[in-house]
Order: C-alpha cells, then structure tokens, then sequence
C-alpha cells in the first residue's frame, strides 16, 4: 500500500512538465505525482462506499480510474521513451508500485458491493417501469373497452410508469452509465472479489501467476541465454560469404571444443529479427533451414511457460463459471461474444484464401525452380518449397521492383506526409493539425513534435506528440500512446485528451509507402482517441473492445496508399513533382504480392490462439501435436516437424483468445472503405459519418450497433456458402455471436483464385 502524502511533503509546481503534465519537473517528481492520484483516490473510495445506489457510484469510479491512469499510463510512455536514463527508472518504479495499488482496488469488496448495489436499485426501477407500462397498456385496453372506472385506473396505472422512469433517470442513469456500471463490474468480478475467500484467494495467486508468466514469456524471448545462438559449419560457415555486408558483421568464429583455439565455423546470436534477415536474404538453403530451426525451436522454455499460462488462464475462466479463457474474454461486450462465432469465421475465411494461397505456392514453386537453377538454392537446396523458402522467395520475386519501391522514397518526406494528413482531415472531417511549440521540460527527446487537433467549428480537440525517429533505448515498434483521455467535467466541460505516435524512422531519409501506412494506422488510434466524446473515461477513444478497436485504424490506413489521397503528400524532394502513374501501380502490384500467403500466416496464428485458449486446452505433447496439426492443415507450403510457430509469439499475452481482432479489423476496414470511402475518399459527408459513427462513440456504442450504424447502407452478400445469415451491414450470425462478412477484404486485397 503506498504511504500516503505528507503534510511535510514539497508540493508540486503547477508549471507544466514532461507530457504537459502539472508539476512533473524532475524524475522525482514521479513519486510525488503518484502519491497525490493515490490521496485523491483513497478520499474518492471513501465517497463511493457512503454515496446512495445512483449513478453517482459510476462517476466517482470513473474519477478514480482517470485519476490513476493518467498518472500510469504517462508514467508506461515516459519509460518507454525518454532518452534519461533516471526518469525511465523513476517512472518504471511508479509503474511497479501504483499497480500494486489499482490491485488493491480492484479487490475491494466496499467499492464492488456498493457498484452492485446501484446497478441492482437501477435494474430493480427499470424492471417496475417496465412493469407499470406493461399495466398502464392493459388497463387502457380495458377503458377503451369497458368503464371510464377503467379508464381513469389506466390513467393512474401510466402515472405511476411515468413516476417510477423519472425516479430512474432521476439516479443519473443513461445508457452510456449503465454500460460503465456493468464493464465496471466486470472488471471488478475478474479480479474475483465477488468470490468466497478461498476461491477469491485462488483468484488472486493465478492473477499474479498469469501476469509473471506473460512477462517470463516476453522476456525469454529477448533473453540471449534463453536464445542461444546459430552455429554454421563447413559449407555452411562459408555460405555466410555470400550474405549482405552488415548481416556477415553480425556472425563470430566458432571455437571447437576442448581450448585448441581451432576454428570450426561461425556463429551469431538467435535473435528474432537477425534470423528473419537470414531467411530473407540467404541464397544458401541449408542456412536458411539452420536459421528457421534456431528460430522456431528456441527459447525452449517459452513451451513450458505457455503450458503454465494456458493452464492458469483456463482455471481462471472455470472459477468465473466460464467454459473456457475464450468465453471469458469473448463476453458480451465483444462484437465476436462468443469463440464460436470466432471458430466460425476462421473457418470460412481459411475456405475462401485456400484456392488463392494453392495458385501463390504453385508461383513459388516455379521461382524456387528458377533461382535453385541460377545457382541460388545453395549446395543442399530441395525441389519443393518449404517453409524456410517462404521470405527467400517473397523478397526474390520482389526483387525486380525493389529499383521502383526505392525511388518512391524520394517522393515521401516526413513533414509532406504530415501535412498531408492534416489536409485529408480538414477536408474529410473539418480537424486541423497545427503545430505547437513544446514547454521547457515538455519534451523528452531532440526531435519530439507537438500538434494541436483543432475542429473548424468545435474548437480544440487534443494534443497529439509525435516521436518518430529511432534512438537508443526507445521502444521497439510503431504504437499509440495515450497520456490522458477525454470524459465530461463537472460544469459542462470536457477534459481533452493527450496521445503520443512513436515510430523508429531513419531520420533525414525518405519515408517508404509501408511507413506511410504504419504511420496512417497509428494515426487512426490517434483520431479515436481525439475525436471520441464520451462521458466517462473508462470508455474514452481505444478503450473498446478489442476486435473493434483496430478497425479505425486499419481504416485511416487505406487512405495512405489511394492516389486521389497520395496526390496531397506524395511530391519529389528536389522538383516538386508527383510520382509518375508507372510508379504508382507498381507499387500496388507489389504490395499484392503472396499476400494470400501472409493472410494464412495470420490465421495459423488465430487458430493456434483459439486452440490454446479453448474448452479443453491442450498442454505438452498434445499442444505441440494439434499445433502441427493447424500447421499442416491450413498451410500451403507444409510446415517443418519439431519446430514450434508459437515460441516466440508474443501476442498470446497480450492478445489472448483475442488475436482474431486483426483479421476482423482487416474486413470491417474494407467493408468501410468500399461502401462509404471509395468513390471519394476526400468526402466531407463520408469524412463526417465515420467522425460521428466510428470515432465518436469511442467504447460506449454497443459494437454490433456501431458496425451497424457506419455500414447501414452495405449490401455485401457471401463469398463463400456457409450457414451464417448476413445482417445489415455485413455482419454475419453464428453460435450467439458476431463476425464480419470477409467478402469486401477478399475483393479489396484480390484473394479470390
């Protein structure tokens, strides 16, 4: 439990800091900033459990949650991202220490107890509304019928309905409180703190369990001991002669065994991204087979973790009276609700790309034939593709264009970019990105920008900082950062939130077309959390379910790679002209490229993420056996005995049972795209229907009401027959549940054979 403030404590400034933030000054600062939110917490807990059975519990929650998060979630950007090493350290601490304080809240049983006591008074007044309105119906019937006696008990029977509504919305209830109020619930029953002491206790020692496995999983994964290294020999070794400069820097002499000093080969470390490289760039096929077992056999360890996790995640599940981690997870307020919905669509969609992915493993096949021919199969190559050949031979025949995709960077500078975002939303949506200049101490890295989102007629929106370029100690990957998110205040106000895009650019380079997308895609996450006005945080911009939550930005990403939207940004760096169309479609066309094959890649891993996290998982022996089983069945090009997809797989910790998402996005984007954006995607109309139906619910809508609300015009039919009927707005129905129709993404990316 934290130590709460002193009075003898130095207060903080109220100077804006690092994030904009109050105060937060100096790396100590951290501490002090922790130590308020949790004063402010413990005094608002206190206010909760004495409030009455209103709606009023939910905001007081809320506030809590607001006042914790915009304190952990600055505090996870800052020591992601800062290039001091003391205020990365620092705000690692209050990560560790104010965790372990939303714990304890999260096992409170004051705090649950008096949220089910409010939502019980607000379902117990709308049950007697209801059943006052159901009398009122039928003794007006009667008046009609009968005696004005009658008539005058109808008339008492619907003043007492109206009564007993009003003292319904009288507790503050709406439905964006009710739906806070049951995902708050929720939340706390996940935790089991409704549970009797045994099983609560049970509950807690497999939350701490699940969370140290995740992070065990994660960590073996970067873990060089956990690693181990790849080590070539004889033809092998020589082999790496014919690899790019930079990747032969990365190999060492192998010493042989027993302290001779001989030299029996090379070696280099098995990191993930250096073995991807091997299999990309290896002409030899012995060495990309050695590179794929070294990167599909270890960590070893990481089997037996994920045994660990499944187990704990299935216990977790059968405490809460679920069937399965999926059920858990799939609950109500996913658009899937159920795995088989989920199961349902895997299955159609592995249907659909099958005949695609066969035509794209025939092409293979010739170009292996071909390369092996000029020598590139290397002195152990084999006739058939195998699945050490699939990045080979996607760069191989990507190749020829590559002259194409390179120069196409002239034509793509950062600030054009920017800017031409900033003109696609002005025209689309009336938002403006102006640029701002930073506070002393706001900033944590050279390079850091600061954009105001400014509405043509709403005004200020947020802050958007962009951190895009690559540094040492920085996180690895492109994401969206969200320091504070948007809820009413007291008074009418609204309290705008703050994100941060990070990326790991070359700097004083030209951007390639797939930077320009990442960028895009983050962007959408930007866009949600920007333009989203809900009442309560809780639900603010990406806080929604998880398979609705990429569908904005894999939105905002189709716009990066259309013409009519390219024509904004896309101009040479020295003349100033646009690219020419050649260029364009080759582009296009490039990016077309086996991309049936990479769709399967994405379902392997779906299935694998179901199989795991379903009504009986398998563990050991069983769970390798079914995981070669998904390998082999749902793979064009086989798939190697003895190697594992799923090592190093780290979504299956943060995307448990729910790694579908990105699939679902891909479809519902396309749906989107084609039947409000395609025909003019600089639209002012279009721009405003997905501001108001997609953004501007953020998690507050009901997710099949939302797909509903921004495709009510679709009329997308099946690709494929399978039993599911199709609603309004490509939705399909299956086993109590949801998932999109894949018609438009199959026309979109040209997967039908």
């Amino acid at each position: 439990m934290w130590i709460l403030a002193s009075p003898l404590r130095r207060r903080l400034s109220t100077a804006a800091g690092f994030g904009g933030i109050p105060g937060l000054l100096q790396p100590a600062d951290w501490t002090s900033l922790a130590r308020d939110a949790v004063a402010k917490c413990e005094g608002l807990a206190s206010d909760v459990v004495r409030a009455p059975p209103t709606a009023l519990v939910v905001s007081l929650l809320d506030e809590m949650s607001d006042t914790l998060c915009q304190v952990l979630d600055a505090a996870e950007f800052c020591r992601n991202v800062h290039v001091d090493e003391e205020w990365r350290r620092q705000a690692q601490q209050v990560c560790v220490e104010l965790s372990g304080y939303v714990h304890e809240l999260n096992t409170n049983y004051g705090l649950y107890s008096a949220l089910a006591r409010a939502l019980r008074q607000h379902d117990t007044a709308a049950a007697a509304s209801t059943g006052a309105e159901r009398h009122a119906s039928a003794a007006g019937v009667l008046a009609a019928s009968f005696t004005s006696a009658a008539a005058a008990a109808g008339a008492a029977a619907g003043e007492r309905a109206a009564e007993v509504s009003e003292a319904a919305a009288a507790g503050g209830w709406d439905a964006e409180a009710l739906l806070v109020g049951r995902m708050l619930k929720r939340d706390f029953e996940r935790f089991g703190v409704h549970l009797d002491g045994e099983k609560r206790d049970r509950m807690t020692l497999l939350t701490h369990r699940s969370q140290a496995l995740g992070m065990q999983f994660t960590q073996n994964v970067l873990e060089p001991s956990q690693l181990g290294q790849l080590e070539l020999r004889g033809g092998l070794a020589a082999a790496t002669a014919r690899l790019p400069p930079h990747t032969q820097q990365r190999f060492r002499p192998l010493a042989a065994p027993g302290g001779s000093g001989a030299i029996q080969g090379v070696a280099c470390p098995a990191e993930t991204s250096l073995l991807h490289s091997l299999l990309r760039t290896s002409t030899d096929e012995g060495l990309r087979q050695a590179a794929f077992h070294a990167c599909y056999r270890q960590p070893h360890a990481n089997l037996a973790v994920l045994d660990s996790l499944v187990e704990a995640r299935h216990e977790v599940a059968r405490l809460m009276g679920f069937e399965s981690f999926g059920s858990y997870q799939l609950d109500s307020f996913s658009l899937a609700s159920h795995p088989d919905a989920v199961a349902t669509f895997l299955q159609r969609f592995a249907a659909d790309i099958a005949p695609k992915c066969a035509e794209e493993a025939a092409q293979m096949t010739l170009l292996k034939r071909i390369t092996s021919s000029g020598g590139g199969g290397g002195s152990s190559g084999t006739a058939a593709v195998q699945p050490w050949d699939r990045q080979f031979l996607m760069a191989a025949r990507r190749s020829n264009e590559e002259a194409d995709a390179l120069s196409m960077t002239e034509y793509l500078e950062l600030e054009r970019v920017v800017e031409g975002l900033s003109e696609l939303l002005r025209r689309s949506m009336g938002v403006q990105l102006q640029e701002r200049g930073l506070e002393p101490g706001e900033g944590w890295a050279p390079g850091v920008r600061k954009l105001a989102a400014v509405h043509d007629t709403d005004g200020f929106l947020g802050i958007v900082y962009l951190d895009l370029y690559r540094r040492p100690q920085k996180f690895p990957s492109a994401a969206h950062f969200t320091l504070r998110c948007g809820r009413e205040l007291p008074g009418g106000t609204y309290q705008t939130p703050v994100v941060a895009l990070v990326a790991n650019m070359a700097q004083h380079a030209g951007l390639s077309l797939g930077e320009v997308e990442m960028l895009f895609h983050e962007f959408g996450h930007a866009l949600n959390s920007l333009l989203s006005r809900t009442r309560f945080q809780h639900l603010a911009g990406t806080r929604g379910p998880l398979d609705m939550v990429e569908v904005p930005s894999h939105t905002l990403e189709l716009f990066a790679s259309d013409p009519r939207v390219m024509a904004l940004f896309a101009r040479h760096r020295s003349t100033g002209e646009a690219p020419p169309p050649r260029l364009l479609r080759q582009l296009h066309t490039t990016k077309r490229r086996f991309v049936a094959l990479e769709q399967q890649q994405q379902l392997q891993f779906c299935l694998i993420d179901q199989l795991l996290h379903g009504p009986d998982p398998p563990t050991g022996a069983a769970a390798q056996a079914q995981i070669a089983d998904i390998m082999q069945s749902h793979s064009a090009l086989g798939w190697a005995p003895g190697c594992h997809p799923h090592i190093r797989f780290t979504h299956l910790i943060g995307y448990g049972a729910s790694y579908y998402s990105y699939l679902y996005a891909q479809c519902l984007s396309a749906a989107i795209w084609q039947d409000t954006l395609q025909a003019d995607p600089l639209s002012r109309s279009a721009g405003e229907l997905l501001r108001h139906r997609l953004l501007e619910p953020g998690g507050a809508k009901e997710a099949r009401c939302m797909v509903a609300d921004v495709l009510a015009s679709s009329a997308l039919t099946p690709s494929s027959t399978s039993g599911s009927r199709v609603t309004v707005g490509g939705l399909c129905g299956a086993a109590g549940g949801w998932y999109p129709d894949p018609t438009a993404m199959l026309r979109q990316q040209q997967l039908h054979a």
